[in-house]
């Protein structure tokens, strides 16, 4: 006779290697442990678990279909899932150290392809006199630029309104302050991060776990502090495109419908950037994208 119980819905809010947390659907919270060294699972995934008599521990044994997932690079240049089902993805920038435009662009290309909300965070914003104008570019087109001081406070409750609907991440360069950005949204984290350490029984520091906290405000932030700092996986080189919204919007005038804005003639996106519908460093980003993402395949 089987001594496993029916199964249940949960929701993954913490996830480190084979082992996690899970919320049920009465929100209570239960330590898993993964069914077959094949499944994985990251924070965000909606999962299929039973209980076992003979075990405290939840049994996950699949993984619900995803809305998105977002990627990293790992060691062998493979794509590692980072976290599942955003609704947002929050790229903090600030004055110091100097911005990496590029990177953030790839930020919001990948926002853009996953069908999630991008929102800029201007952060340390008391170090700058005036914002700079790749953030005036991102206004124009469309995105939040949301400023704010972690160190003094301000701009946290209106970026703190801005997650107050379903599940959001914090990306960006390292030094920008996202630690410190999530100890205002978090008061208690890393209380959290040290409670998660502890109940890893493999013993390791869980500096890779990643994290979901319930914001005051009902929304959900995914904290993921080993890896704040990535450059997002896009697989296909021809969803680039799609992530870039001026281009987006310039190329279904092009001449050929596979035109991929690089060298073919006729290309309204090139036509765009002599015209000023395009910035010629938001269209660099895009040539760099595109040779990255090609050559990864």
């Amino acid at each position: 006779m089987s001594d496993v119980a029916s199964e249940s819905a949960g929701l993954v809010v913490a996830s480190y290697g084979q082992r996690g947390i899970l919320a049920d659907r009465n929100g209570v919270e239960h330590r898993y442990i993964l069914k077959g060294r094949k499944l994985r699972v990251v924070c965000g995934d909606h999962v299929i678990w039973q209980s076992a008599e003979q075990s405290a521990d939840a049994v996950v044994t699949d993984v619900r279909q995803r809305r998105n997932v977002l990627e990293r690079p790992n060691a062998r240049g493979k794509p590692e899932l980072i976290a599942a089902n955003l609704s947002q993805i929050v790229i903090v920038l600030a004055p110091l150290p100097a911005p990496d435009f590029f990177l953030a662009d790839r930020y919001l290309c990948a926002a853009e392809i996953l069908g999630a909300n991008a929102l800029i965070n201007w952060n340390k914003s008391d170090l700058a006199d005036s914002p700079p104008v790749e953030l005036r570019e991102y206004q124009g087109l469309g995105y939040t630029v949301c400023p704010t001081s972690a160190q003094s406070g301000a701009g946290i409750d209106t970026l703190e309104a801005s997650l107050a609907e379903g599940v959001s991440m914090l990306v960006g360069q390292s030094g920008v302050g996202k630690s410190s950005l999530i100890n205002r949204l978090v008061p208690d984290a890393d209380v959290t991060v040290g409670e998660l350490s502890t109940a890893n029984r493999e013993g390791r520091h869980t500096t890779t776990a990643s994290l979901m906290h319930t914001l005051p405000n009902g929304g959900k932030l995914i904290d993921s502090p080993g890896v704040r700092e990535f450059a997002p996986v896009i697989r296909d080189p021809g969803k680039i495109q799609n992530g870039f919204r001026e281009i987006a919007r310039l190329a279904h005038a092009c001449r050929f419908a596979d035109c991929q804005h690089l060298r073919e003639p006729d290309c309204a996106v090139k036509q765009g950037i002599d015209s000023g519908k395009v910035a010629e460093r938001r269209y660099e980003s895009y040539k760099r994208l595109c040779n990255t993402t090609a050559a990864l395949k």
